[in-house]
């Protein structure tokens, strides 16, 4: 059994990607040996995302330092980066290309580096599905839960002790006094919904992704894992099984107090394209649901 763990990163998130990557060799202390690890990077060098002449911090730096990294973090696992590529300019494009150039996997994590993940994070995540898959089922989503945010539609995958905080929580909570501590024992519960964000270390079998895909349309950047809920969704109303699944007790969260990348981004001058990658995507994302729903 193999899985493929993608990972988009920037100039500007190099500290991040080595929090990151440290993290994931705390985690490969407590893994099933019986799957095997790839981790896929880009580490978005583009001269499209970054001004390098009025950059302060040679693009050489950056692509030194986050080979050493990998290097010196990812000796328990396969992995690969790429740095110069105008294929891959966000997460939506890198999870797109992960799912292209790794036919031998069996599932996909996608995983981004403002994420607060404690050390046993991979071994439930993957123990939960080779159960499932163990019990006859193949298109499966798995995640951990979360803190509260944004709204109550989300409190299916959120913990219990958060559902009366208010929405805006996860912006100054301390993720680590919320996610370190094991209070309970973890569970694996089935949802009745699909519901994840894709970075949020969401575990998706390959033989989902085959069905859904991932629209070349879409670009580099957003509602790719909008996308694939929709096509579960309507899959799952055609009488194809596909489940989605919560680990109870299981608490991880974007790190947005604790984050250490303000100095390294007055280094890096950044070409900040989200919102024109996002438009692209909202402006196909109708007509690519069409088609799925047709096919």
């Amino acid at each position: 059994m193999k899985g493929i763990i993608s990972i988009f990163v920037l100039p500007q998130e190099l500290e991040d990607l080595a929090l990151t990557l440290e993290k994931l060799k705390r985690n490969s202390a407590f893994i099933d040996e019986t799957i095997q690890y790839k981790i896929d990077i880009t580490m978005c060098l583009s001269d499209e995302l970054t001004d390098w002449e009025n950059s302060k911090l040679p693009k050489e730096y950056i692509k030194e330092r986050s080979i050493e990294l990998c290097q010196k973090y990812l000796d328990w696992c396969e992995w690969e980066i790429i740095h110069e590529t105008t294929e891959v300019l966000g997460c939506v494009s890198q999870r797109r290309y992960s799912l292209k150039n790794n036919s031998d996997a069996d599932f996909f994590i996608w995983l981004d580096c403002d994420m607060m993940f404690k050390d046993t994070t991979l071994y439930y995540i993957t123990s939960a599905y080779q159960m499932v898959k163990e019990a006859g089922l193949d298109d499966i989503i798995v995640t951990p839960e979360f803190v509260k945010q944004w709204d109550n539609t989300w409190d299916v995958i959120v913990n219990k002790q958060h559902w009366n905080k208010p929405f805006d929580y996860y912006l100054n909570t301390d993720i680590y006094s919320d996610g370190l501590p094991q209070l309970q024992e973890v569970n694996v519960t089935e949802i009745n919904a699909f519901k994840f964000a894709g970075g949020w270390f969401t575990l998706i079998s390959k033989s989902l992704l085959d069905k859904t895909g991932i629209p070349e349309s879409f670009g580099h950047y957003g509602l790719e894992d909008t996308y694939v809920m929709a096509c579960a969704y309507t899959l799952k109303q055609k009488g194809h099984s596909i489940s989605q699944f919560v680990l109870e007790n299981l608490i991880i969260g974007e790190n947005h107090l604790y984050r250490t990348n303000n100095t390294i981004k007055n280094y890096i001058s950044s070409k900040d394209r989200k919102k024109e990658f996002l438009k692209i995507a909202e402006a196909n994302f109708e007509k690519e649901l069409n088609i799925f729903n047709k096919q």
